[in-house]
């Protein structure tokens, strides 16, 4: 099989090889590479990435982001970018074990096929194995009762562990775990809503300052510029998508003006017409008014600002569209789309509903919230700088499906690497009960799993050769959820240390990233059109 590809050539060369074999090396190539690549984020001591671009400095060791923002030419890279993104999507955590694993099984692969094993045995055993793992995995797994919400503050506890913030596992843990109890009946629910979630993002201050607000938060500050009120006890809400401004016509037209009497009586019109617009507001007893944002004129003039504030009337403008689903279902209110249709039937209440500085940046908060039949939960993330607090919040989005994946599935698993190397264990066992090439290729299956563990313990400094061995003894001896607690640098009871990982996240891992080898091992040719 040829080998005078390097990597870097492969990767940023749109120019592919033809040749079977250099087709299929050039794929091995580049995923090996680009997992080697992304194989030191893994685990709590894991190295971070940086990755420049026209949009400025992105700093992450998130395994999904570094790929989505990274670019490929090579069609196979790009595959590994959409698996990448797959797990994500799925279950939101282990995109970095994903790639590793993948890159891990390719190399497996390409050793296989050296030694002349055809594609199709290679596929047909990777499934054998693949079944078993599935089967492992469900014994290995402690069903957890969610009455007790201790289990997912340790599977978030433990997602956070390996991100950059995570010396403020602490804070954003039992935030993630209260915002889903908060919009999810545990009881009886089997998904988690993550759109009922919403997090603001505010530079100034620090990460410790996050927190879960007590009903609603929106980004546009109180207008007070004709002294309205930045405070209202008992605010009855309503949201409107209509302007409070003069009327114009449908098409553009051109108005000439004679003499002074001409504009006063335009004016006065005007006047007129603002006035009562904001009085059959004020007689619905609105006292907070959410305005959306226009995109053809402005959605409300000085006129109709200056007599909202004379009745005491809040006024915040400019909602953007894409929050208006979010803020009706949190405080339970109706869109209005016109004035005649304004009535206190389409009102939402809060007991309070005031305006809140964040370093100078200002957020309006609802309070006591009531009669609504889906309740949200709003999460202020702050940092001192743009890039951890971008970090922070993917951090805690992470934490969040992470939860969402074991309410789903209510099973939990060990985390340090103690999985893998269980399910090697029992893979090697088997391949022993069987005879032919697909022992021989079940046997390198399970070998190649052990690429977790020893890169946890090499990123946390351990010596890894002698780690392993040590966790294939443990394991032989039925210890089978004894793995590695990188932040003590020990071996131990991984459930003990409450290290745990969903049953969902490491099927997904299993599932993406043999479908991911098995798929690229089919192919043999690249054609450009």
């Amino acid at each position: 099989m040829s080998g005078t590809f390097k990597f870097e050539e492969i990767l940023f060369n749109s120019r592919f090889p033809k040749k079977k074999h250099d087709v299929q090396l050039s794929n091995f190539l580049i995923t090996k590479g680009i997992s080697e690549a992304i194989r030191t984020s893994l685990g709590p001591h894991g190295m971070d990435k940086v990755i420049l671009s026209e949009e400025g400095v992105l700093i992450t060791n998130d395994g999904a982001t570094i790929l989505k923002n990274a670019k490929f030419d090579h069609p196979a890279a790009n595959m590994l970018v959409d698996i990448c993104k797959a797990q994500d999507l799925e279950v939101g955590d282990g995109t970095t074990t994903v790639v590793v694993l993948s890159g891990s099984f390719l190399g497996t692969c390409v050793n296989l096929i050296k030694k002349g094993l055809t594609y199709h045995r290679i596929s047909d055993a990777f499934h054998i194995s693949l079944r078993k793992a599935k089967e492992i995995l469900l014994n290995l797994a402690i069903p957890v009762d969610l009455k007790d919400t201790k289990a997912l503050y340790h599977a978030a506890h433990t997602s956070l562990e390996s991100k950059i913030v995570s010396s403020h596992s602490y804070i954003f843990a039992p935030i993630a775990v209260e915002s889903v109890v908060k919009i999810t009946n545990l009881t009886c629910s089997n998904d988690v809503d993550l759109s009922d979630i919403r997090v603001i993002k505010k530079i100034g201050g620090t990460i410790e300052q996050t927190e879960l607000l007590d009903g609603l938060g929106i980004e546009n500050p109180a207008i007070k510029s004709f002294g309205g009120p930045s405070k209202v006890n008992g605010g009855l809400i309503a949201l409107i998508q209509f302007g409070l401004t003069p009327p114009t016509t449908d098409t553009e037209n051109i108005l000439v003006i004679n003499n002074y009497s001409s504009m006063d009586k335009i004016l006065r019109e005007e006047r007129r017409y603002i006035t009562n617009l904001c009085k059959k507001i004020k007689a619905s007893g609105c006292n907070v008014l959410l305005i959306q944002k226009s995109i053809l004129k402005e959605s409300v003039n000085d006129l109709a600002l200056q007599m909202l504030a004379q009745l005491k009337i809040m006024v915040i403008k400019e909602i953007p569209r894409e929050d208006i689903p979010f803020i009706l279902k949190s405080l339970g209110c109706t869109p209005i789309v016109d004035i005649e249709s304004f009535s206190k039937e389409k009102l939402g209440y809060a007991e309070i509903v005031e305006e809140k500085n964040f370093c100078n940046e200002k957020i309006v908060t609802f309070g006591g919230i009531k009669n609504i039949p889906k309740k949200t939960a709003t999460i202020v993330v702050r940092s001192s700088n743009k890039i951890l607090l971008d970090e922070a919040v993917r951090s805690f989005h992470d934490a969040l499906c992470v939860i969402r994946s074991l309410v789903r599935r209510r099973f939990l698993l060990g985390g340090g690497g103690s999985v893998e190397i269980e399910i090697s264990t029992i893979l090697k066992q088997f391949s022993k009960s069987i005879t032919g090439l697909d022992s021989y290729c079940i046997n390198a299956f399970a070998g190649t799993l052990e690429i977790i563990p020893y890169t946890i313990s090499e990123n946390a400094g351990l010596e890894p050769i002698e780690t392993v061995s040590t966790l294939r003894k443990k394991h032989k001896e039925g210890k089978k959820f004894i793995g590695i607690d990188a932040r003590k640098g020990v071996l131990t009871n991984m459930l003990k240390e409450n290290i745990v990982s969903p049953l969902l996240v490491s099927t997904s891992i299993f599932n993406v990233s043999i479908e991911f080898a098995i798929q690229i091992l089919k192919i043999d040719n690249i054609l450009e059109s």
